[in-house]
Parts: structure tokens; C-alpha cells; sequence
């Protein structure tokens, strides 16, 4: 029988007939946005499956080879069609479908290229569970005689992992769950099985819980016995001691993923985790790691595994991926975001770390109020899209711009051998609002002048480029973009430079001559005037700087003891840099508009923008709240809110209308028997006399009130 959902591609088939929706919801979005290799997850090995359900219990032994089979060797046909996740209060063997969303099939395309992994995701969208899944997979049907490692913040907490582990394995079939093995005297194998280990009998797989650690004595023993090739620190940012562990695991790691990838296992770290506490060291510590991991980009599911291995073999910091989503990124709206207001208690501290993914960085000694930052927070805008570039670099797009106006690029340069990033901030020069942003902290000289190149080419030829020539980087960025066909884009101002210096037996005489510097010179001078537009930045147009890289780093900006505003020692200062250096051109740019076409104008402020908009706080702080009404109150007594409103002296709103007729009507009076000239017009617009003066006796026509706010535009003007 021919099955019209499962259509033949690139030798495999593909289920579009699944009944598991969130794979097709998925497949669709990835479509809409432009990804050529948007199916992969619903790839079917045996095409006699489609429209199989797993669970059917007439299903005939050939069809539950085949399906085993299927699982065995198709991790997402496992995923989509046999996982059920257990629901609470539920069967065993029940459960709902395993639900795909942007975030956890980032995490499993990465597992399945063995990548090591560091993801964020809020409450309630599958992170643990997500993990479990997987790890259920490998411990099932993965190769023999491998072993994995469950840590957490607490033992109980790596053993609740390892319950919750159990429990998607009781709610497989029967015939899918491995768990029974007989020996050749045909008495069942006893399964090793406990609350802080677990076995397979078929395959000699393992997975075993670590105890938290009590000291650094106790930390460095823990981390020296992680010989297993998948490793799994949930809540890293709260695991006392998670550097020394980690640090001390990772020699006997490597052997064991050697080992493992020659074997063709499974193998990769896995650091789960919501936001950590940035004045503990666990916190601070896992906070470097993710800001030194290469961000997960959904651009990678059209690249071959050699293309991304390549990319992040660019990154000499770190070899971990990031993986973030937000809650609405996840599918998940205002109903969610309330009812988390509800279940945290309020608790704006836990719901900015666990549903908004925030890590708490503020400085101690910013040098802003804390409700301007708050503002600023308030505009912050997830981007709508990104673009790749030269292959590997991602740039967050946050707006479309207009093609009538001119982009104004701002670049800060950095060597890419250290904790700095170098960062490109794209503003539009009509609104001065920043509409892109591109972060990276290992990417080299020459591939960020690439990147430059291909940026302006492909996508914004009337561009104006400016680049900090600062410690010799950014001018090496400058030099290599003069030999190009963008040198025109360059930013450049007129300046007198000494070209010659000659002794005449006196005095040094020196000559100067007009010459085109190209760059912004990083002097005190030039930081002075950033500094300035920071500030007026600040004051005025909080709603423009829109990037969630920008804000984090203004949160970590301090004031120093001698005065220099600069970043805190945990946080980064280069995409701000980046924006300055781009607004720099729109406030103090020379000759801007005959060279770059650059026309300045009025730009709102912040003031003028949106005046409704509170703080997430204030938006709800409110819900949920119970109203107050007395015992005593009838909300159907009719006659009793009568009486309310006579005692109020409460009006309709017709006779508020009548009122307001007599009222205009008085006014108007008064002012015809006072002003002759206004009795004059009154009596030419009516086409009557105005004969008594007595207020009361005389009516006024109600068309001179009735047709107030009606306008002939054939007057104006």
C-alpha cells in the first residue's frame, strides 16, 4: 500500500503523515525561516512504519523487530513516534508524545554529532527530561560496555535525574525496553538496579550517579573518578566545587572519548543549568564557560558536520556549544510567563533567573540609576532573524532597515587570543537605532576583515564602515579593507600629520600636511566624547539600544577608582564600544553627508516613544490578586447601586452630555453680549438676530456644538 505522507528524499524517506504535530510544527517553522534541511527529524529508515503505532498491542513479532530496529538505528524516529513522557499521576506505561521545540532539537542535533554541550532553557520546556531522553537512547541501544556519568548540586537531585531516567524506560513498550536478558540455563539475568546506578543486561551499559563534593580535597577525588565518556553536570552553576571537578575530570574524560568515538559510542559533556549566582564561584565560574562556548546557530542544521567541526575548531577558548532559547522563542506566550509570576511567588530574582534566563551581573558602582537600566531593559528585543557570513559568523538582524537609509557600522577590533570579543554594531543612521549586532571571541584578524567585506557587499554597499584603530588589530583591519573595493565605505576625517621633521640648528622644524586617516584613533580624547554620547545615550534615547548583548554589558560597567567607566572584572565592554564607535559618525562625523549621503535629522527620544510601557514588575504584579468585596454586597441589588450613585452625585453619560451643552451654551452666551464682534459673527454664521440678553430665554442653535470636532481641510491652511 502506497503511503502518500512519506516522500522519498535523498535516500531516505520522510514522514510527513506523523501524528506527533510538534515535528511538523518544527519542520515548517525551520522552512519559513530559510533552512534547506528542514526534515531531518522526521527521517523514516522502513518506510512499512509509516502510520505504525508503536504501542498498537496486535502488532505481530515482524513489525516489532522492525520498529526495534527503527529505534535502534534512527534516534528521532525514537523520539517522535515510542518515547512517552510520563505525566504525573498517570500509568507506567503512559505518557504524552516526546514535544519538539526549537531548543531541545538543538540540543539533540548536537548530541547526536557527540558535540559537548552547554544549554539554558526556562522551566518547564524539557531541559532535563530532554537530556534523559537522550541518554535513555544511548544506555538502550547504544554500543557495549559503556558507562555514563549523572552529577548534580546535590546527590539526591542526580538520583531524582537517574528516577526520572527509569521512568521513560517503564514507559517504552515492552519489547523496546532491554530489560530482560536470560542466562543459558534459561533462569532470568538479575538486573543491577538501584537508586544510584543502573545496568543493561544486554549490552553492559552503565550509568552511575556522583555524589556532591564536601571540599576541594573531596572535589579534585570526585573529578579524577569521571572516567566515563558521557557526562552529565545538571545545575553546573550550583555545583560547589565545579571547577576543580571539571578541571580535574577532564584528562580521564579525553581518554575515555578517545576511546569512545574509535568505538563509534556516544561520547560529549553535557552542563545543563539556569543562571548561577555571580558572587559565588560556582556561578562565576560557570558563567565563563558559557560566555566562552561557541553559540549554538540554527544556520548549522544546513552545514556538514566537517563545516561545523571547523568552525568550532576556530574557537581556541573553549569546546563547548551554547545552546539558549526564550520562552517565546520555545512557543510559549503570556499565559506561561504569568502563570511562572504565580508559581515563583513573585520572586523577581528567581523568575529573572529561571524563566528569563538572566544572569545577575550588575556592578556595584555602576555609573547608572538602576531604573534607567531597567528602562533600557524594557526595549531589549530578541532578533528576528540572523544571516551567516564567510560560512561560520552569525549576525543577529533585529530589525529590517529601510533601504533609503544609510547603515553605519561601528567596529571594535579584537586580537582573538583572550577574554575579549571582537564586536560589530550596525545602526541605522536615520533613527540611530542599532537594527544588527555580531559578537565572537575567538574569531582571527583576517576572518573578521571577511567578514567586514562580505557584510558591506552582499548586503549594505552604501555603508559607512568605521573600525578603531586601536593596539595595532584594528589598524591591521583598516590596512587590509583599504585594498579592497569597500575602502570608499571607510570611515575617514582630514588631519594634519607631520611628514617630515628637520633640525636647522636651532629648533626642530616640522611639516604638516592634510592627509585622510581612516579609523578612529583610540586616543583619551575620542574616549572622552564616547563616554559623552553614553551618556546623553542614556538620558534620552533608552529605547534605541535594543541589543541583548549591548544591555548585558552596560549592566557590568563600574566607575574605577580613578574615575574611567569600564567594565567589571566578570563582564565585557566591546559591543558597547562597537555602537559608540558607530554613533561616533552620526554625531561627530566630518563632512558626512557629501561623502556617505548620511542626512541628520530630529531623532525621538525615548520620552516620545512608547510613554505605556512598565516594567515587567509593575505589568504584573497585580495578577491573580483577589478582590476585596464586602459580605454585605449584592452585586445584583439594583436599587442599592442606585443609591449609590445619587449619594456619589454620579451622572450617565448622556445627561453628562446635557451638562456639558448648558455649560458651552453659558460660555457663549456671556461672550456674544460682551464682544460685539462676536455677536457680529454669530449673527452672520445663523442668518439671525441676537435680541435677548436675558441667559435662559434664548436658545442657541445645537449645531454650533454638535459639530465641534469636525474639520473641513478645505480650511486649513
Amino acid at each position: 500500500m502506497v503511503n502518500n505522507n512519506v516522500v522519498y528524499q535523498q535516500n531516505v524517506y520522510i514522514d510527513f503523515g506523523t501524528q506527533n504535530k510538534s515535528f511538523i510544527d518544527i519542520h515548517l517553522f525551520l522552512k519559513d525561516i530559510g533552512i534547506v534541511n528542514n526534515a531531518f527529524f522526521l527521517v523514516l529508515m522502513d518506510p512499512d512504519l509509516a502510520g505504525v503505532n508503536p504501542r498498537d498491542p496486535r502488532l505481530n513479532r515482524m513489525m516489532k523487530q522492525k520498529i526495534l530496529r527503527e529505534c535502534i538505528t534512527n534516534y528521532y524516529y525514537f523520539i517522535r513516534e515510542a518515547v512517552r513522557i510520563p505525566d504525573s499521576g498517570g500509568a507506567v506505561n503512559s505518557g504524552i508524545p516526546y514535544k519538539l521545540h526549537r531548543g531541545n532539537l538543538a540540543l539533540n542535533f548536537c548530541l547526536v554529532y557527540n558535540y559537548n554541550i552547554n544549554i539554558e532553557l526556562p522551566r518547564q520546556h524539557g531541559k532535563t527530561m530532554g537530556i534523559c531522553v537522550r541518554i535513555l537512547w544511548e544506555f538502550l541501544y547504544g554500543t557495549t560496555n559503556s558507562e555514563m556519568m549523572f552529577s548534580n548540586k546535590k546527590h539526591s537531585d542526580a538520583k531524582d535525574n537517574l528516577q526520572r531516567l527509569k521512568n521513560l524506560r517503564d514507559a517504552l513498550p515492552s519489547y523496546l525496553q532491554m530489560a530482560e536478558q536470560y542466562g543459558i540455563d534459561g533462569k532470568r539475568l538479575k538486573i543491577r538496579d538501584s537508586v544510584e546506578t543502573l545496568s543493561n543486561p544486554l549490552n553492559g551499559n552503565k550509568i552511575r550517579t556522583m555524589p556532591g563534593a564536601r571540599n576541594k580535597v573531596n572535589a579534585n577525588s570526585l573529578g579524577r573518578g569521571c572516567t566515563q565518556p558521557r557526562q552529565w553536570y545538571d545545575e553546573f552553576a550550583f555545583i560547589l566545587f565545579n571547577k576543580i571537578i571539571y578541571q580535574s575530570a577532564t584528562p580521564a574524560y579525553k581518554t575515555a572519548s578517545k576511546n569512545a568515538k574509535n568505538n563509534g559510542a556516544p561520547y560529549g559533556i553535557i552542563m545543563s543549568t539556569t543562571p548561577g549566582d555571580m558572587t559565588t564561584e560556582q556561578g562565576l565560574y560557570a558563567f565563563h564557560v558559557k560566555e566562552n562556548a561557541t553559540p549554538f546557530s540554527e544556520s548549522w542544521y544546513d552545514m556538514d558536520k566537517s563545516e561545523i567541526d571547523a568552525l568550532l575548531s576556530k574557537n581556541t577558548n573553549s569546546v563547548f556549544v551554547y545552546i539558549r532559547f526564550t520562552y517565546q522563542q520555545l512557543g510559549s506566550g503570556e499565559d506561561y510567563f504569568k502563570e511562572m509570576v504565580v508559581e515563583l511567588g513573585k520572586d523577581w530574582a528567581v523568575i529573572r533567573r529561571e524563566v528569563l534566563l538572566e544572569w545577575s551581573t550588575s556592578s556595584e558602582n555602576s555609573p547608572f540609576k538602576k531604573e534607567d537600566l531597567e528602562r533600557v531593559k524594557l526595549y531589549i528585543k530578541q532578533p528576528i532573524k540572523t544571516i551567516t557570513l564567510c560560512r561560520f559568523f552569525n549576525f543577529n538582524i533585529y530589525k529590517e532597515m529601510d533601504r533609503r537609509h544609510v547603515p553605519i557600522i561601528g567596529v571594535d577590533v579584537s586580537g582573538g587570543y583572550n577574554q575579549d570579543s571582537s564586536a560589530v554594531t550596525i545602526i541605522d543612521s536615520y533613527t540611530t537605532e542599532v537594527v544588527a549586532d555580531f559578537n565572537c571571541n575567538f574569531i582571527s584578524i583576517g576572518d573578521l576583515t571577511r567578514v567586514i567585506y562580505e557584510l558591506v557587499t552582499k548586503y549594505m554597499p552604501m555603508a559607512v564602515v568605521n573600525v578603531e584603530r586601536n593596539g595595532g588589530f584594528g589598524a591591521t583591519v583598516v590596512s587590509e579593507l583599504l585594498k579592497t573595493r569597500i575602502k570608499r565605505n571607510l570611515y575617514f576625517e582630514i588631519k594634519d600629520r607631520i611628514v617630515e621633521e628637520r633640525f636647522n640648528g636651532m629648533h626642530i622644524a616640522r611639516t604638516k600636511q592634510k592627509t585622510k586617516v581612516y579609523g578612529l584613533d583610540s586616543s583619551k580624547n575620542i574616549r572622552n566624547l564616547l563616554m559623552e554620547i553614553l551618556r546623553e545615550r542614556m538620558e534620552y534615547h533608552k529605547d534605541k539600544f535594543v541589543s541583548p548583548i549591548i544591555y548585558s554589558e552596560l549592566e557590568t560597567l563600574e566607575v574605577k577608582r580613578n574615575g574611567k567607566i569600564e567594565h567589571a572584572s566578570n563582564g565585557h565592554d566591546d559591543q558597547i564600544f562597537s555602537y559608540l564607535i558607530a554613533l561616533y559618525v552620526w554625531y561627530y562625523g566630518k563632512n558626512v553627508m557629501e561623502t556617505w549621503n548620511i542626512q541628520k535629522q530630529s531623532i525621538r527620544t525615548d520620552q516620545d516613544a512608547d510613554e505605556g510601557i512598565i516594567s515587567l514588575e509593575e505589568q504584573y504584579d497585580d495578577i491573580f490578586e483577589d478582590v476585596m468585596i464586602d459580605e454585605h454586597d449584592d452585586p445584583n441589588d439594583v436599587k442599592g447601586q442606585l443609591e449609590y450613585l445619587n449619594q456619589t452625585k454620579a451622572v450617565s453619560y448622556e445627561q453628562a452630555l446635557i451638562n456639558q451643552q448648558m455649560q458651552d451654551e453659558q460660555a457663549l452666551h456671556m461672550l456674544i453680549q460682551n464682544n460685539p464682534l462676536a455677536k457680529k459673527a454669530f449673527e452672520n454664521k445663523y442668518g439671525m438676530e441676537y435680541e435677548n440678553n436675558n441667559f435662559g430665554n434664548y436658545t442657541i442653535p445645537n449645531s454650533v456644538f454638535m459639530n465641534f470636532n469636525n474639520f473641513d481641510d478645505k480650511n486649513i491652511g
